[in-house]
């Protein structure tokens, strides 16, 4: 024959001359010149010495199979990184799809073509992962891209003014309180006013009932229809008779603590846990929808008109339609939001640990504007009389025009609770020194109540009685100031309490929850 071939100097296998490396032992035949292929066909014995025999020849393609197991892998691993499940369920997948992988090389190790085939699907396959990490990373509404359009702005043209604006401060808490004795959402409603319907206690604190939650309590409880809902810090949502504490029923959302409040509305629980917002029956606890998000923090859904807003960790702000668990739309906030959305006016408020106030169209999520140099901000917007309050670790409460995003006064005081707004008043943290209130329109302090310790949970106001917890302690406070009682607990109160029914529902960082009534009242019936 009169072709050319290339001898292995190692194995002594005669390869084509177009090879750059052995078929048999992959040495490199880059020096080595091609000759007749006659001349070198009995090579192969002339092999070096040692008893060295030379590996047999790799099978035709299509002989070593393995292609389905690589197609499974690669779906899987896509699957893994593209869906947004838990991390559990991701890790299962991902582990599945990497030993499908393995299994699908090593059946087709002998099948050389099939193996170059494999190798570009591969290639193609980490690409298309490196894009999707990638766009997960960067965040691209920062970006200074032409389209970015309304989203990439700070400031926009000013909104015009909401008819409730100039609403006296009655009718800005009638379109945000629930029903009497119910506490629908955290900080009594869609706008944080921090205002709950009572009534409260009468006299002095009496222990009606305590149950042990087997760690500690971060949500803050809701109450609707005598039922009381409050999260675990073993990942469980619980469903509580308000007279007894008794246990209806409780579901289960993961090995999360669950930092957040529930919502409460029209026969409905949503919840968020995890990687998930879950929309339960309030009677059964039984799940109806589950939507997928990124990792859920300590935000607290708020429901208005049919729409839930709510805050990923991770930044991103969600609208959900209760009735179907569809994404009406989402937003992307730069750095970590612990906020909650606060929704009044038309306008969603959201606020993010590098400093910024956001305000976005409820209808849309479009940006209307942005205010940034508050400082870091852990607790959530607080919206009343044409303002909205945000506090900062700072140590700063900052007063924002809602329809302008201009600043309207800043005072020296915050921290991590967030303020309510009620009656013309604004209750906030004191740094070190206790609660203080100021009149909404000047920022003029009215009076500072000194708790001895500072300030751990958002202040809840009912029948003009102002209850936060300061440390382990919880304060009763009147509208002028002065204490009314107060209820030691055994650890940190971090939780806002809720106040309806007679009650003060209280969590602890002890673990247990209090219900707490008063000396004077009938005692109710078991």
């Amino acid at each position: 024959m009169n072709s050319l071939a290339r001898s292995c100097p190692d194995c002594g296998r005669a390869n084509r001359s177009t090879d750059a490396f052995c078929a048999n032992c992959g040495t490199s035949l880059a020096q080595v010149e091609p000759e007749p292929r006659a001349a070198t066909a009995g090579s192969r014995a002339a092999a070096p010495q040692g008893g060295y025999r030379p590996l047999p020849p790799l099978h035709a393609d299509g002989e070593g199979g393995g292609g389905g197991l690589i197609s499974l892998g690669i779906i899987g691993a896509l699957t893994a990184l593209v869906l947004q499940v838990g991390p559990e369920l991701s890790l299962i997948v991902w582990l599945i799809a990497c030993l499908s992988l393995v299994g699908g090389f090593w059946q087709m190790r002998h099948d050389r073509a099939a193996f170059h085939r494999a190798g570009a699907v591969t290639v193609s396959a980490g690409i298309m992962t490196l894009a999707i990490i990638t766009s997960r990373t960067i965040d691209l509404q920062a970006l200074p891209f032409p389209w970015a359009g309304d989203e990439a702005g700070v400031v926009q043209e000013p909104l015009e003014t909401p008819d409730w604006a100039g609403a006296t401060e009655e009718a800005i808490a009638d379109a945000t309180r629930g029903a009497r004795g119910d506490v629908r959402m955290a900080f009594g409603g869609p706008a944080h006013t921090g205002e709950h319907p009572g009534p409260g206690p009468s006299g002095d604190p009496r222990l009606r009932w305590e149950i042990s939650m087997a760690g500690e309590i971060f949500s803050a409880p809701i109450v609707a229809d005598n039922v009381i809902y409050v999260g675990s810090k073993s990942g469980f949502l619980l469903a509580l008779d308000a007279k007894n504490g008794r246990e209806h029923w409780r579901f289960d959302l993961g090995n999360y603590i669950i930092r957040s409040s529930a919502a409460a509305v029209d026969g409905m629980v949503y919840v968020v846990g995890g990687y998930d917002i879950y929309a339960l029956d309030a009677t059964s606890g039984q799940p109806r929808w589950r939507l997928p998000i990124k990792l859920a923090g300590p935000s607290s859904p708020a429901v208005v008109d049919g729409v839930l807003y709510v805050a990923s960790q991770e930044g991103e702000l969600y609208a959900v339609e209760v009735e179907t668990g569809a994404l009406a739309w989402h937003y992307k906030a730069d750095g970590l939001v612990f906020s909650s959305p606060a929704v009044a006016g038309g306008m969603v408020f959201i606020a993010n640990d590098a400093g910024d106030l956001y305000a976005l169209e409820v209808g849309t999520g479009r940006l209307r504007w942005r205010i940034s140099g508050l400082g870091a901000v852990y607790g959530s917007p607080a919206v009343g009389g044409g303002t909205v309050f945000v506090s900062s670790l700072d140590g700063m409460l900052v007063a924002v025009d809602i329809a302008t995003g201009e600043e309207r006064w800043r005072f020296t005081a915050g921290g991590s609770p967030t303020p309510a707004v009620v009656d013309g008043m604004v209750y906030a943290a004191a740094g070190e020194s206790g609660l203080v209130a100021l009149d909404v329109e000047t920022g003029k302090p009215r009076w500072t109540f000194a708790t001895g310790a500072p300030i751990t949970s958002s202040p809840t106001v009912a029948d003009d009685v102002i209850y936060v917890g300061s440390g382990a302690t919880l304060h009763a406070i009147d509208a002028e100031g002065e204490s009314l009682w107060r209820y030691p607990t055994r650890d940190v109160i971090s939780a806002s309490p809720a106040v309806a029914g007679g009650l003060v529902l209280l969590a602890s960082q002890d673990g247990h929850l209090y219900a707490l009534g008063g000396t004077e009242d009938p005692a109710p019936v078991s």
